[in-house]
């Protein structure tokens, strides 16, 4: 499966969703995703990082899907996404314009990934504290 969702932590104990993408994404392996990320879902609103330089190839039904699917309200998930391709890069940067999504940030390395999902974390935890 070129899409694996784990529950994990981060340095800090706080929780977040590992995707370890790999190879080919289909329309499939998408529609799945979004189910579990998405509104409703057992991921949802959990802050994740997608580790994607494994990605060959994202099918244009595939990226339909991510469009179609991505929840733009405050609610949604933090997400930091590694990707080592230029290609790759290209095309999340085109889904997230599309998306106008705040949420989420492309990042060359995991360790400033994770550095940038722990600082969205307190954000919100302060911020939750004063509200």
């Amino acid at each position: 499966m070129p899409i694996i969702a784990i529950r994990s932590q981060l340095p800090s104990g706080a929780r977040c969703v590992r995707l370890d993408c790999r190879g080919d994404i289909t329309k499939e392996e998408a529609e799945a995703l979004s189910k579990e990320i998405g509104v409703g879902g057992p991921l949802f609103g959990i802050p994740i990082l997608s580790l994607s330089q494994g990605v060959v190839s994202v099918s244009s039904e595939a990226r339909q899907v991510f469009a179609r699917h991505r929840d733009l309200n405050a609610q949604a998930n933090w997400t930091a996404v590694v990707v080592a391709s230029p290609l790759m890069r290209v095309t999340a940067n085109f889904l997230m314009r599309v998306n106008k999504v705040k949420k989420q940030r492309l990042f060359a390395t995991e360790a400033e990934a994770v550095q940038w999902l722990e600082e969205r974390i307190k954000e919100d935890q302060a911020r939750a504290k004063v509200e």
